[in-house]
């Protein structure tokens, strides 16, 4: 009668020991679900061409919907060792149908724009955007959504989806009293930029707010693109998707300039960055003229003040100023243009921590 509580309390040991055996061997046989790199896309090897059909929608809560979806396509070429080459559709060009013909092999594009094309897409940053696989490819589609979907949960995610979303108006900003820890997703690269160029960064950032609002999909009338607003040279454009291209161009413009206007005679400091950024918006031959027009009359032609001064006489008939090359010009834009830069200079020094 005394056997039957030794064989419960054995019993007892014998289960509890299987149970603690259990514990350690169940993640081998069942491994529990980590967030990790997703399988490679398999695009290895390749080059992609990616059509961006989307729009940046700068100072709207979805922020810069185009370069987010770049800089992803971007970590998830890294991730998998393919090359991407990004492109830019032409107004009339149907996505859809260039992505069927396989013109494209990934397109970033609405959902409502695919209509009836049967291809595999998949919701990716921005609203109703996805990005659209070609026929050819439609077999990638199950590990390029995988990738996508585990790196959104990823903070890695979190800080460019801010990055990308944290450019603002910034009178409004001073206005209402906030203060603002970046100005744009490219800081860094502007920063470098600015030291080239001796300027204050925040010099350089107010001219690509003012130039694009930091769109890398902001196109002129005149056919001006990116960041910059630079004027492509023929089979160009695409390449100025790059925000780093875009920029390294626009520097140049810039050192162009101040090298131009330092050789007419004026010197580094708040006249010639005046000068150049006038002559960014309005050409250098305008600006040109101006100093031309301003010596003309006795006035100091090296000095914004003058040249500012001289903007309405030339507004008018001109033919009797021989040195004035290209004539009549109304340059209450240009005028406006540069306010309006150093206006979100002044507010960038204010409102930037």
């Amino acid at each position: 009668m005394e056997v039957r509580p030794h064989i419960e309390k054995v019993i007892a040991t014998v289960l509890l020991s299987l149970l603690l055996i259990a514990c350690i061997l169940l993640p081998v046989w069942c491994p529990v679900p980590r967030l990790g790199p997703a399988e490679p896309v398999s695009f290895s090897g390749d080059t992609v061409v990616c059509a961006i059909a989307v729009d940046d929608r700068p100072l709207t809560p979805e922020g810069l919907v185009a370069g987010l979806n770049i800089e992803l396509i971007r970590r998830c070429a890294a991730a998998d060792s393919f090359d991407v080459r990004f492109v830019r559709p032409l107004p009339g060009d149907r996505v859809r149908d260039s992505l069927a013909a396989g013109r494209y092999d990934l397109a970033v594009m609405p959902a409502d724009s695919l209509g009836e094309l049967e291809v595999e897409s998949m919701e990716a940053a921005g609203d109703g955007v996805v990005w659209a696989l070609a026929p050819l490819h439609g077999s990638k589609a199950d590990s390029l959504e995988r990738w996508l979907a585990r790196f959104m949960e990823t903070e890695d995610y979190i800080s460019e989806e801010e990055r990308f979303t944290c450019v603002r108006n910034p009178r409004r900003a001073f206005e209402n009293g906030r203060r603002i820890y970046r100005i744009s997703p490219y800081d860094v690269t502007v920063r470098a930029a600015a030291r080239e160029l001796q300027w204050d960064w925040r010099l350089l950032a107010a001219l690509i707010y003012t130039e694009s609002k930091y769109s890398l999909t902001a196109e002129s009338r005149r056919g001006a693109f990116g960041l910059m607003q630079i004027v492509p040279e023929e089979g160009e454009r695409d390449a100025l998707l790059d925000p780093l291209n875009n920029l390294e161009h626009g520097k140049a413009h810039i050192k162009r300039l101040q090298r131009l206007f330092r050789n007419r005679g004026v010197e580094p400091g708040e006249d010639l960055e005046h000068i150049v950024i006038a002559a960014y918006n309005a050409g250098e031959g305008r600006v040109t003229d101006l100093m031309t027009l301003a010596e003309h009359v006795g006035l100091d032609p090296t000095s914004w003040e003058s040249i500012r001064e001289v903007i309405p006489m030339l507004a008018e008939h001109t033919d009797s100023i021989e040195t004035v090359a290209r004539g009549s010009f109304r340059g209450d834009e240009t005028l406006a243009y540069v306010d309006s830069v150093f206006t979100f200079y002044n507010l960038y020094k204010e409102i930037l921590r």
